[in-house]
């Protein structure tokens, strides 16, 4: 997108600019894409019509912004917009992944570390559980039975955990379950926030960017609501835009809602009232998206002390046991 608007800037015609795109990327799908384009537009097809038909499954509200760059003649400008919410879309999707690395590995390392007791430490104590059975406390007992009991079934353990791995990577595939998920997290008290203002960061930008191209507020306020990743956000979009038929303001439809804050909210107001609603938009997006990052920052500082704590307890609690189980012994022999 960033390449097609460049060309065009520089008055490359279009089709010399699609030609110049399926050269420069034909050994992979996107020169496959842009020649497929190509032929469109020769045939005689608008851009939109070509990059909707050609096999890259742009989101319709990037689509739009295309199809009202070509009717105002403003084309280059509106491929870089589309440019930069591409960019945003992938962006959030990096912060959220990247965020999450550290934790995972955290509690993957931490569990591995847990196991490793369990089954290689904790059963070379059933011995002395058999020869003092009567003096060993219940909780110890428990323990070190059960670590037995996972030693001996080990195959069996890895079978289903292999196969619990297989159906989470099946059911993490559906868009539905990510989409349930995601709907889960963000209500969820610690990283809730940090999803529901980088929502509404996203949705901002790309309500300011289409209202900047010239998409009608009620027609790009429709758009977004299927750009948006959180469904409960999205019903709140939904509900604004039917509100909006029938003759209220934006401020008035997105008021009542939780998912903004009064203050930024005004915004929306001040920019109703002088016209400059894109404008506020985009710095409301600025805004929510900057405040993303310090909720991340925050639940970041608070998930990884917190994984830290609650595995160290439970290689605590199986240390006690052992402990436990020694001490039992060592008070019958005295």
């Amino acid at each position: 997108m960033r390449e097609l608007a460049t060309l065009l800037h520089a008055g490359v015609p279009l089709d010399e600019a699609l030609e110049s795109l399926a050269s420069g990327h034909r050994d992979g799908g996107m020169g496959v894409s842009m020649a497929r384009a190509l032929q469109s537009v020769r045939a005689g097809l608008s851009l939109f019509e070509a990059l909707q038909s050609c096999g890259l499954g742009l989101p319709l509200h990037l689509l739009t912004l295309v199809k009202v760059g070509e009717a105002s003649g403003q084309l280059p400008e509106a491929l870089q917009d589309a440019a930069e919410q591409l960019e945003a879309m992938r962006k959030t999707t990096q912060d959220l992944r990247s965020a999450l690395i550290y934790p995972t590995v955290l509690v993957t390392v931490g569990l591995a570390a847990v196991l490793f007791i369990f089954i290689g430490v904790i059963p070379k104590f059933a011995p002395i559980l058999k020869s003092a059975r009567g003096d060993v406390p219940e909780f110890s007992r428990w323990v070190i039975e059960t670590a037995v009991f996972l030693k001996t079934n080990v195959l069996a353990l890895e079978m289903i955990a292999a196969a619990l791995g297989m159906t989470l990577a099946v059911l993490l595939s559906r868009p539905g379950v990510r989409q349930l998920i995601m709907d889960r997290l963000a209500a969820a008290p610690i990283l809730g926030p940090w999803l529901r203002d980088a929502e509404v960061g996203r949705w901002s930008s790309l309500m300011g960017t289409m209202l900047r191209n010239r998409v009608p507020l009620l027609e790009a306020l429709k758009l977004s609501q299927g750009a948006i990743g959180l469904k409960m956000f999205a019903q709140v979009v939904g509900s604004a835009a039917r509100e909006l038929e029938q003759g209220r303001t934006l401020y008035d439809c997105l008021r009542h809602s939780n998912w903004i804050p009064p203050a930024r909210l005004n915004l929306i107001k001040v920019g109703e009232r002088s016209g400059t609603l894109d404008t506020m938009l985009l710095s409301l997006g600025q805004m929510q998206t900057d405040a993303a990052r310090e909720r991340q920052k925050q639940a970041m500082a608070l998930i990884e002390p917190a994984a830290i704590l609650l595995i160290g307890g439970v290689i605590g609690v199986l240390m006690v046991s052992v402990m436990m189980v020694i001490t039992s012994v060592n008070s019958g022999a005295l």
